[in-house]
């Protein structure tokens, strides 16, 4: 999932620059006097970062009291995300994305925990899962490193770029090639379905998508000529509704889970299996592997699947 993808206070710039590798000297109970700029500024695998900062006029800012938290990305972050150059972003986009990495409040590694968590992007709270392989934020990014104090908060160094989505469920699907099958069946349904893609609560949703190919397959022993039948639309819509969970499930979170999993459709359920790589099971299809997990949206996440859910 390589989607990269909104305003921010100059004060949610703060904490970002907090990203160094200095810490307090417990063992001689040295008082750390560096804030987080001064410690950003101090190492060198934070210079994207400091440049970035810099770009969006948000060094100033963060000499502030906070305290704050920070996830902060080093410069092979930066690049795994694809961003190789500051040219192309605007002062606007790269404050969202810089914001969208600290929370107000000092959080120790120790001290968090899976959910929702607000940022200083208003517009863009993070998700974080935590289970036995560690933190991750937004199912696809990785903590690395703990712990690293300043004077003015804690800084949690990550392996990826956080970048808010910009795109809800309905519009990544109706732009992905992949998905022309189930864009074309989620028309036909009832509109209900459409609607409740668009217009997903705070909460979220959670959409495995069946790729065309996992289509095709179906239509083998299911025409689509049936499915898109006007007498076989609450079928359709029911088939459709047991590809959709609840809340924000990331592949990450799926280790912490267990048990029957409610769907949007409420007569059926699904369960996963993550021997061998994540799957997720139907409840009369068997196991769907998913094949490419965690794109985000900003109504929910979507997890690619290679073949149709049956309730």
């Amino acid at each position: 999932m390589k989607n990269l993808r909104k305003t921010g206070l100059a004060l949610l710039g703060f904490v970002l620059l907090g990203l160094s590798a200095c810490s307090k000297d417990d063992e001689n109970n040295t008082v750390m006097t560096k804030d987080i700029t001064d410690v950003a500024i101090a190492d060198p695998q934070f210079s994207t970062l400091v440049s970035a900062l810099t770009k969006a006029n948000l060094v100033t800012a963060l000499k502030a009291t906070g305290p704050f938290t920070v996830f902060a990305p080093n410069n092979t972050a930066f690049t795994k995300a694809g961003i190789t150059s500051l040219d192309g972003v605007n002062n606007t986009d790269l404050t969202n994305i810089l914001t969208n990495h600290v929370i107000s409040g000092e959080v120790m590694a120790a001290n968090v925990t899976s959910g929702t968590v607000q940022t200083l992007n208003p517009s863009s709270p993070i998700y974080i899962s935590k289970n036995a392989d560690g933190v991750f934020i937004n199912g696809n990014i990785k903590v690395i490193a703990t712990d690293v104090d300043a004077s003015n908060g804690v800084i949690h160094v990550i392996d990826n770029v956080i970048v808010p989505p910009t795109k809800n469920l309905v519009t990544l699907a109706a732009e992905n090639s992949n998905f022309t099958e189930l864009v074309s069946l989620v028309t036909a349904a009832d509109p209900a379905v459409a609607t409740a893609l668009s217009q997903a609560s705070a909460n979220g949703l959670t959409v495995f998508a069946p790729t065309n190919a996992a289509f095709t397959e179906l239509y083998k022993t299911v025409p689509k000529a049936t499915l898109l039948d006007p007498a076989n639309r609450t079928l359709l819509t029911n088939v459709l509704l047991y590809h959709v969970v609840p809340g924000r499930v990331f592949s990450t979170d799926l280790p912490n889970v267990s048990g029957e999993v409610a769907t949007a459709n409420s007569a059926a359920k699904v369960t996963f299996n993550l021997a061998g790589g994540a799957k997720v099971i139907g409840k009369s299809s068997g196991n769907s592997n998913i094949t490419s997990a965690n794109i985000l949206a900003t109504n929910g996440v979507i997890h690619v699947i290679d073949k149709v859910l049956l309730p």
